[in-house]
This record gives structure tokens, sequence and C-alpha cells, in this order.
């Protein structure tokens, strides 16, 4: 316990003095420096010595660091499209990323055969071998259950009952876990993006379709079977009826910004009509778990200003409280990003498990 302690706060500030380490988790130095020496030992921590000019006073301090580069993990969007990897250490510094081609058509099989086509060559540009890697997160357009089976998919119809993560892995030990792009864009937002600075948000991932995830106390909802947000399922909900409005994807939406912000009468009506369908089903989600803010992002979100004003007095108009819209800072990698999130939940779930086989595994002698 003692020894996972120390892990944690070296995990949390990536380096830190023996005397930080024994006040952070109220041991005895010598229990502290025991726990850090059997870290070193197993490779998750190293003893260095700061680069400074100044000359020590008295006995030196002790400094260790989390090595994170222990290990590795990966992520991959699995888009209609395309396939979208990024490989990072256990600090979720990227080390290498990488995009090819996929075929909506193909079956999950040459799916995932592309996938790990794409995998290889990110690995083999950061110089990683595949026995480095502890674990795999990927995402897919369609309900993911709690066991990484496909339910459904409307855009992906063949992909449904298969688990994905089994064509995945990049050796039969690493795990793959499977989640929803959109859960999983979440993540990120929480992670890298505005949702760092609150617990409780509504996501709206606006691109070639809407969908949209909910953080409650700091947590992303998945539902008993995993469709939490899944609101665009109603056409009620008006987002198909959004995208129906910008018409041709994306060349057309970013002419009709283009003319709305220049002042195109026309252009500022179309604006307002796709506000105004996204406001709907949003203000549902706002309504049910009265959010601090609704991030948007995606394609659309790249409209700025353009869209965000009539959005907000579509959105203001329909509940009961004003709740501010923020554009993400993220682009087209937030997916690929919420995959890692997700990968990296899973690594340091392990090591900080006192009953972790992995752990056990990495102190034994």
């Amino acid at each position: 316990m003692n020894t996972v302690a120390v892990l944690r706060a070296l995990h949390a500030s990536r380096q830190v003095t023996l005397r930080d380490l024994t006040k952070a988790i109220g041991v005895s130095r010598n229990t502290a420096e025991d726990a850090a020496v059997a870290l070193v030992g197993a490779g998750l921590a190293e003893e260095f010595v700061p680069q400074t000019d100044e000359r020590p006073v008295g006995r030196p301090a002790k400094w260790y660091r989390f090595r994170s580069e222990y290990g590795y993990v990966i992520g991959v969007d699995l888009a209609v499209h395309e396939v979208n990897v990024i490989v990072t250490d256990l600090a979720g510094s990227e080390r290498a990323r990488r995009s090819g081609p996929l075929d909506p058509q193909a079956t999950t099989d040459d799916r995932a055969r592309a996938a790990r086509e794409v995998i290889d060559s990110a690995l083999g540009e950061a110089g990683i071998e595949k026995s480095q890697v502890l674990a795999v997160g990927a995402a897919i357009s369609g309900i993911v259950g709690p066991d990484g089976r496909v339910i459904r998919s409307g855009r992906l119809p063949q992909t449904a009952g298969c688990r994905l993560g089994d064509g995945l892995a990049v050796l039969p030990e690493v795990p793959v876990l499977v989640g929803n792009d959109a859960r999983l864009a979440t993540l990120a937002e929480r992670w890298r993006s505005i949702g760092r600075t609150t617990d409780n948000f509504v996501h709206i991932l606006a691109g070639r379709y809407v969908t949209s995830g909910i953080v409650v106390d700091g947590r992303v909802l998945q539902g008993v079977h995993g469709a939490a947000g899944e609101i665009g399922a109603l056409p009620e909900s008006r987002w198909q009826e959004a995208l129906s409005a910008m018409g041709g994807w994306p060349e057309d939406r970013e002419s009709t910004v283009r003319a709305a912000a220049a002042g195109d009468a026309d252009a500022r009506a179309r604006i307002d009509e796709v506000a105004e369908c996204l406001a709907t089903g949003i203000a549902a989600l706002v309504l049910a778990v009265d959010p601090e803010c609704v991030i948007l992002s995606g394609g659309l979100s790249r409209a700025g200003q353009t869209l965000l004003g009539p959005l907000q007095s579509h959105l203001d108009a329909k509940t009961l409280v004003p709740i501010p819209i923020r554009l993400s800072t993220l682009g087209h990698d937030a997916v690929a990003l919420g995959a890692v999130r997700f990968a990296l939940d899973h690594v340091e779930q392990e090591l900080f498990d006192t009953d972790s086989a992995r752990l056990i595994a990495a102190l034994a002698p």
C-alpha cells in the first residue's frame, strides 16, 4: 500500500523530492525511500539529480520521477471513412500519430486489418515495440456494450454484434477497450479542453452527424447499454434537420458561414435555421441534467461566433436558466485523444490497484 501511495504521488507530480514524498503520503522517510527504491527496481520510477547552477548546501535532496516511458498506450479512432491513431507514453505525451483511409462498406475484419497497419506504422515511427504497449483504446460510431461488443451502429451496420477489440490487439495479452466515439470525445474534452474546468457539462459533437456526451460529477455518463446522450435518435431532437438545413458537406457549410459572417441575409437565415434545430435537442439535454455549460465541437464548431450567437439565443429561449455554450479547443483528433485517455485510465487503475497482477509482476524481484 505504501508503494502504491508513493507511485500515485510520483505520477501526480511527475518528479518530487524524497522529503516531499514523505510528507505527501504521511509515512517515515525510510518507508517512503524503501517504496521509491522498489519502484526504481520495477522500472516505474527513477532517481535523478536535477540540473542546476546552484551549489547544494548540506546533504543534497534525493529526487525521484515517474518513468512515463515505462509503457505506452494507443488511441484509435475507427471513423467511417478513416482511422486515426495516436500513441502516447503514460503521461499522455504524444509519441506518434498516423492516419489512413477506411472503406465504409468493408467488413469488420477488413477494417480492423487496415487499422492494424496504421497502428504498426505509428509504433514504427515512435520506435516502440509491441511488447511495450500496455493498452489500446478504440472508438467507433455505434452503441458499445459493457463487454466491448457493438450493439448497433447506424453508420456502420456491419459492425453490429462484433467485438472490435479482438481484431485490434497488438499482442494477445494487450487489452483493447472499445467505446462510443461521442463518449470518448467527451472524455477528451474533460481531459484536454474546456471540460477540465467543470465537473458538469453537455458536449455536442456536430460534424457529419450530430451526437452528444454528458458529464455529471466529473464522470462521462455511459448508461446501462452504453447509449446515454443518444438523443439524436429521436426525430423530435431536430438534429438531422440541422444537417439537412446546412446542405452540402463540408464545402457548402464553409461558404455559407463565410457569407453569413460577411452579412449575407440568406446565409444568415440559413445559419439561424441550423441553430434553431440544434437548440431543440440541446435544450432537452440541458433540461434533463442542468449542466454548467454546453461544449460544442466538431466541424460545425468551426463556424465560431457566426453560429454560436444564434445558437445561444435559441437555447436560452428553450431553457429555464441561461446555460453558456462554449467552443471546444480540440480539433479533428478529439476522438482519438479520448481513446488514449480511455486506455490510460485502464492502465492507471491497474498500476494503482494493490491487488493488480500487473503491479505485483512489476514489483517482483
